[in-house]
């Protein structure tokens, strides 16, 4: 059985980002929309980059909390050579792990929770009091993280290396045409500015009608905090917070749904 057949399902990330990840919704018999609502700008040729990077040796560890992330940062070393040697990689999650395999990174810790607070508690297993931890991210970043490790004792620097900003609506004029003329069955959300951007995009004027009659699913807690602060309801986020997951989840919730039924 079909558990998802006929259902349109929008993501706000690029078909490159997500095509095999959602693969499984796809066998499922759903059509997947992809319209992101994000542009990522690097910013890789600042002051503040290169002054980092000469001091790259000093670095105990580098987290990345993103693909973007590492994929950006990967791009600068190329650009700056910088001896990150002793450096131990950690990140925030699978899909990120991921990301620094094709990359040639080695990571050396990731959380079994995949998010900010997992990978806290995973540092917090470890003494890293005066360790000094370099985390490269984007101009939206959020200071849980970087709090965090400050609070267990570490010396965090938080370097900037992309923009985030929202996708022109000109980039995305056949997927606007395509929900405009029929909407959505399903909404994946990826993070909170994924979110944001889809309501400036789509000149959403009241959140609670238009998403009325749809399911919502956000990647992660955070994500699902941003949206819950719209008053909207979310109905599923993944145990595990990556594409994957959000894949895995929209399955079990049809399938707990049609066992009711």
């Amino acid at each position: 059985m079909n558990l998802l057949i006929n259902k349109k399902i929008l993501v706000t990330k690029t078909k490159k980002e997500s095509e095999l990840s959602l693969l499984r919704l796809v066998n499922e018999g759903a059509e997947i929309i992809y319209f992101p609502t994000i542009k990522i700008i690097p910013s890789i040729g600042t002051d503040e980059v290169k002054e980092i990077f000469s001091k790259a040796y000093d670095f105990d560890y580098l987290v990345f909390t993103s693909a973007n992330a590492a994929e950006i940062f990967a791009q600068a070393e190329k650009l700056y050579k910088p001896d990150f040697s002793k450096t131990k990689i950690a990140v925030v999650g699978k899909s990120t792990a991921e990301k620094c395999g094709k990359l040639g990174i080695y990571v050396h810790l990731i959380p079994d929770e995949y998010s900010a607070k997992g990978l806290l508690k995973k540092f917090s297993e470890l003494n890293i009091a005066g360790k000094k931890i370099l985390i490269p991210c984007s101009s939206l970043s959020r200071d849980e993280l970087s709090a965090g490790l400050s609070g267990q004792g570490a010396l965090v620097s938080t370097l900037k290396i992309y923009n985030v900003v929202q996708n022109d609506i000109h980039d995305l004029q056949t997927e606007y045409e395509t929900i405009t003329t029929n909407k959505p069955d399903i909404f994946v959300f990826t993070s909170p500015s994924s979110f944001s951007n889809f309501l400036a995009l789509m000149n959403t004027k009241n959140a609670l009608t238009y998403f009325e009659k749809s399911l919502i699913c956000a990647i992660g807690t955070t994500t699902e905090s941003a949206i819950r602060e719209a008053g909207l309801v979310v109905h599923v986020v993944p145990d595990t917070f990556s594409l994957h997951g959000v894949g895995e989840a929209i399955i079990k919730y049809f399938q707990v749904t049609a066992n009711i039924a």
